[in-house]
């Protein structure tokens, strides 16, 4: 299956990044390895975190039972929040939680489906740990 078959912001089993236009790409094994076959969208990006920081990308990881990992840029960013929202708000019924994890600080937060009734439900969720 093709990235430009699947419809902007779709969760999809297993790994993907989601871009900043709401573009899915599926990864087929692990992130590292995918960006190893994939140079020229890396951006000259080392590892997952670096490419993270860089592109704006979020890295999506959907587990069976509806859990999802979810690694941004920044839990302060604007951006990174909308993409979120948008996410999760638009599959619902396909998740149960969700960790987010931040690239540049530590610590991490989990989003329920009521966190993402509207965009200021999520940022409180998400500046609640800040």
């Amino acid at each position: 299956m093709s990235s430009s078959a699947i419809a902007p912001f779709s969760l999809v089993p297993g790994a993907s990044w989601l871009t900043k236009e709401g573009q899915i790409l599926p990864v087929t094994s692990f992130h590292e390895e995918w960006m190893r076959e994939h140079p020229e969208l890396t951006g000259g990006s080392r590892n997952v975190c670096e490419l993270i920081l860089k592109t704006g990308w979020i890295s999506v990881a959907l587990f069976k039972g509806g859990y999802v990992e979810l690694m941004i840029p920044s839990r302060r960013d604007r951006e990174s929040r909308r993409l979120v929202r948008e996410l999760l708000s638009r599959n619902g019924r396909l998740w149960t939680k969700a960790l987010v994890m931040s690239m540049d600080e530590e610590g991490y937060v989990m989003i329920e489906p009521g966190d993402t009734a509207d965009q200021s439900s999520l940022d409180r969720r998400m500046e609640a740990t800040l």
